[in-house]
């Protein structure tokens, strides 16, 4: 088998497959359930033939709604009952399929997107690329891609890597302790309410 620089990956065995999306009538209060249920940060916006008119972040949200999306429910009737498509970002960039690598990194960095997404020839969506689907191929494959190895694609290999990634706990630092201040400061608190 032939070796493979990453930058000579297509996009195709890097993104997620058939993304999660949203039409330009959905509420904001919709596009918050689906970024919170499937664990990720980006949401194209397409029209009825699955074409791109936008996408929509979780920053979106937030500086919308005025608050996280684990806190969405406290937000306002009205701004919850909003449509995308005043809040989304239009004419989302999007690469077509069999695209490689090495060709939309400068994309990333120039134009500070998260996420662009991968079109078909009809320029419908197939994929969403995003920064922590790179970093996670990168991690996978320490050679820099370079192995040789091919994965299936990522709907034949199961959740896709940035929704089991949303699941693990943060890592801590090696060397570092806790200190057990937090949790000297909430017993204080509990001492305090008892009194």
């Amino acid at each position: 088998m032939t070796e493979q620089a990453f930058q000579d990956v297509p996009v195709e065995k890097v993104m997620t497959h058939n993304p999660a999306v949203v039409e330009p009538e959905s509420t904001l209060s919709e596009a918050a359930e689906a970024l919170l249920q499937g664990g990720f940060r980006h949401l194209p916006v397409v029209n009825g033939e699955g074409r791109p008119l936008g996408m929509i972040s979780e920053r979106d949200l937030r500086a919308r709604l005025g608050t996280d999306l684990y806190g969405f429910t406290r937000a306002t009737v009205e701004a919850l009952s909003e449509p995308v498509s005043g809040v989304m970002t239009p004419d989302p960039i999007s690469v077509k399929a069999g695209t490689r690598i090495g060709a939309v990194l400068d994309s990333f960095a120039d134009e500070r997107v998260g996420a662009l997404l991968v079109v078909d020839e009809a320029d419908r969506i197939t994929g969403i690329l995003s920064y922590v689907d790179l970093l996670l191929w990168l991690r996978d494959h320490p050679a820099g891609g370079t192995g040789g190895e091919t994965l299936p694609p990522r709907s034949e290999a199961g959740a896709p890597a940035l929704r089991r990634a949303s699941a693990r706990k943060p890592a801590r630092k090696a060397g570092k302790k806790r200190s057990g201040a937090p949790a000297r400061k909430k017993a204080a608190r509990r001492r305090g309410r008892r009194r």
